[in-house]
Order: C-alpha cells, then structure tokens, then sequence
C-alpha cells in the first residue's frame, strides 16, 4: 500500500475517533441552540455559547465591531490560514417541536427551519478537528473559526467589507440539506433594499386633488417591475412587499414603502439591473409628484466554488464513515418525509441535478457529487467570501430526503439525533479537508491559481 494513503486513512480514522470522544459535547451545544433560538442581529447567548467553547480548547478569541455578535477564534500562531464558518441565527415564528406534526414550541416564536444550530457545531467540530490532526502530526497551519451571526438577514457581508477575510488561505462551510454532496452548483446574486416615496396627505373625500399619493408611487413603480420582468436576462427575479401602504383609507397617503428583493445569477448583474430599477423609482417619483428615497437593507453575491477546495472536500467525505441510522432514527425521519406532498419532494433534488429516484429512500446514506454546472435561485453570504478568497462548501444530509429549508419538517429534523450524527460527520469532513490542504501545499497553489480568475469583489450593496 502506498505510505501515503496508509498515513491519510490514519490519520482520518484517528480524527474520526476524536469526534467521537467528543460527541457528547457537541451535540449538547447543537441542542443547546436549537432549544433556544435568537433571530438575526439577536444571538448573543448562541455567539457566546462558541466564544466561551473555543476559548476553553486554546483560541484566541476576537469580537468584531462590524456586526453585533460576529467575531474570530484562532489558534496557532504560523503557517497557512484555514477558517471554517459558523452560523447560528433561527427563523422567526418556525418554532417546531422535534416531532412528525406540526407542533411549535412556542406559538409565533423562531425556531431552526435552516439548521444553523448544526452549521455552527459542523464548524465548531471542523476548527478543534483540525488542530487536533495538526497537534497530533506536528504540522503548523492557523486555525480559525468565525461565528458568523444574521445570515438570514444582513450576513458575512461586513466583515468581508471590512477584510475580516484577506489573509485567509482557504475557507470553509457547511450546510443542512437531505443530500450528501460537496457543494458545487452556484447560488444567485441579490439585493434586498426599501423604497419609500413622500407625498402630501390630503382628505380623500374633501380634496384629493390637494393630495399627492405615495401609495399611488409605489403601486405604479410594482407595475413597472412587472413590466420589466420580461425584459432582464433569464434567472432574474423581482419579489416585492407592500411594507406601508399608508395610514387610513380616507386620507391620501402621504408615505408608503414598498420592499424589494432583487436576484440575478451573478454580482454584475445585480447592478446592471439596479441602473434600471432606479429609473423606474425615479418614473414614479415624476407620475405622482412624490419623493423617493432608498434604503439597502442586505445583498449577497453569488457563490463561486472553488474546484480544488470542492474536490477536496469530497475526497474528504468519501474518507470520513459515514453516519449510521438507528430503526428508530429511519422511522422519525420516513415519517416526517411523508409531511411533505409528493411533488413537492422533488424540489429538493432537481435543481441540483440529482436523481428523483433517491425519494424512494428516507435518507441519503452515501456520498454523491451532485451540482456541477448547476445554480439555484437561493442565495448565500458565502458568496462574498468566495470573492476574497479560495472557498468551498459541502451539504450534508441531516434531514429525510424531499425535506427543504425554512420548513416546519426542516425545524424538526434539525433537533434530532440523525441529525447531530450528520452535523459531526460534515465537522469531520471539513477537518479532514482542511488538514489534506494544510499537508499537501500544492492543494492550496491550484486553489489560489483557480482563484485569480474570480472577478474584483464589489458588494451587491455598493450599487
């Protein structure tokens, strides 16, 4: 055999082992946040829970100003960086139970509908997996873990303005999903931003020409979106809210506001879309006589996976054992698969290319390398790192296959056991990919020679 891959299937089965000593604590801490759920810009008990691990096991640990609640662990002091990304905000008004009918904890109160209590404990196992293979073999490398609060909402976004990012060799992040598959297929591009005009108040009854309707200005610049939806390239999207339609029926509405998502497949297109949506605002300011203003709530570029990280990764999780089910933990998750319509299973699968036969199963059992050449209409802030530096991604199946995001079922699964096991295997994926780039330079040389290709970063919020 080959003195290599007898050392790289050590070394994989030595941090297989560890995560295992530690699983106790690790699924607590996933637990832990999954029964206590903080919204986007709210998760200071969560940012704390990590802050308080990493620096028990040796980080050095630093809050940034950028964004309540974001902050850096590191440990080592030389060699190249490898970052791991932790999330941990909950969905507001998803609390579920971890059970197969709809049940909320709490009525109207968030819960994990996207799993990013796993995401964050995946990345927790990643950063102390690393330095446990490093300590073991007597490698150097700088570890880090960022605790990447709001990713529903505003995101990584600031700290990659701010280069939080710039020196990292290679970053890495994980996501809940029903499938096990390095994340190759791109995400699209958005903008998400406020439109309020100003008009006059008048009395609708009495003098409504005396009036100048903002509501009338939002309504007509909605009409003119709908008419511009045929006239922008394929894969862009408009979605739209009313967030104030004014006061009351009898007075001509002197404000309203109108918020908008915009998404396009890549950062560019955003802001050439953006030249046009601006002319429409400024249409509807002219039609009514009202003013505009404009306020960037968020935006996210799209994810561009780096193909040395990615094939990486999945050598990675083809080396790391897979989770294994108990009868009980198959039975929860065909149940819960069962809550979710038939045809509506196959949106899980389709748009990344994999086979619509894996339905007939409750659980993706083996790894597949689905996605390649793909894009979704979703949209992540992994994006703007993978436009500062090398970066990859993986999904790992912790929910039943056909079981999508931002849903009750997803909530559920989120809290159960199968999903703990699957949150630790991707951990261990992610450390073992990051020690094969740590241990094999020229890994991280065509990583960084793939990437000079990526264009120049240039937030979807500086339009």
């Amino acid at each position: 055999m080959n003195k290599n891959i007898s050392e790289n299937r050590a070394c994989s089965a030595d941090l297989a082992a560890f995560v295992a000593r530690n699983a106790e604590v690790y699924d607590s801490i996933a637990r832990d946040i999954w029964e206590h759920p903080e919204v986007s810009h709210e998760e200071a008990r969560s940012s704390a829970v990590y802050r308080e691990r990493l620096a028990a096991r040796g980080f050095r640990v630093q809050e940034f100003p950028e964004m309540p609640y974001s902050f850096c662990a590191e440990w080592g002091e030389s060699g190249p960086v490898i970052a791991f990304m932790g999330e941990y905000d909950a969905l507001p008004g998803m609390s579920q139970a971890c059970a197969t009918e709809r049940q909320p904890v709490v009525a109207g109160a968030p819960g994990h509908a996207c799993g990013h209590n796993l995401v964050g404990m995946g990345s927790l196992v990643a950063a102390e997996g690393l330095v446990f293979l490093l300590s073991q073999i007597g490698m150097r490398a700088r570890v880090r873990f960022y605790g990447c609060p709001a990713e529903e909402s505003l995101g990584r976004i600031p700290l990659v303005k701010a280069g939080r990012f710039n020196d990292v060799d290679a970053a890495m992040t994980w996501h809940p999903a029903d499938v096990n598959t390095p994340h190759r297929y791109r995400t699209s591009a958005n903008l998400s931003f406020v439109v309020s005009f100003q008009g006059k108040a008048s009395h609708a009854g009495m003098a409504p020409y005396a009036g100048r309707s903002a509501l009338d200005a939002v309504q007509l610049f909605n009409l003119s979106i709908e008419f511009m939806r045929e006239h922008v390239p394929p894969g862009t999207l408009f979605h739209y809210v009313i967030s104030d339609g004014g006061a009351k029926p009898n007075i001509v509405p002197e404000h309203a506001s109108v918020h908008l998502y915009v998404r396009a497949p890549d950062a560019q297109s955003v802001h050439e879309v953006m030249k046009r949506v601006r002319k429409a605002i400024h249409g509807a300011e002219l039609m009514t006589e009202t003013k505009a203003s404009i306020e960037i709530k968020a935006g996210k570029c799209d994810f561009i996976p780096n193909t040395p990280i990615q094939d990486t990764i999945l050598e990675a999780m083809t080396a790391i054992p897979l989770p294994e089910p108990t009868p009980e933990e198959i039975e929860f998750a065909r149940e819960l698969q069962k809550k979710v319509a038939p045809a509506d299973r196959q949106a899980t699968l389709a748009p990344i290319g994999a086979p619509l036969s894996l339905l007939k199963q409750p659980l993706h059992l083996e790894v597949a390398d689905f996605g390649e050449g793909k894009r979704i209409g979703g949209s992540l802030d992994t994006g703007d790192v993978s436009y500062v530096v090398p970066t990859g991604q993986m999904n790992a199946a912790t929910w039943p296959l056909g079981v999508g995001a931002h849903t009750w079922q997803s909530c559920a699964a989120s809290g159960s056991a199968w999903a703990m096991k699957a949150a630790r295997y991707a951990g261990a994926s992610l450390a073992y990919a990051g020690f094969l780039l740590v241990s094999k330079p020229e890994r991280l040389a065509r990583a960084k020679d793939e990437h000079r290709s990526v264009p120049t970063y240039r937030s979807t919020m500086d339009y």
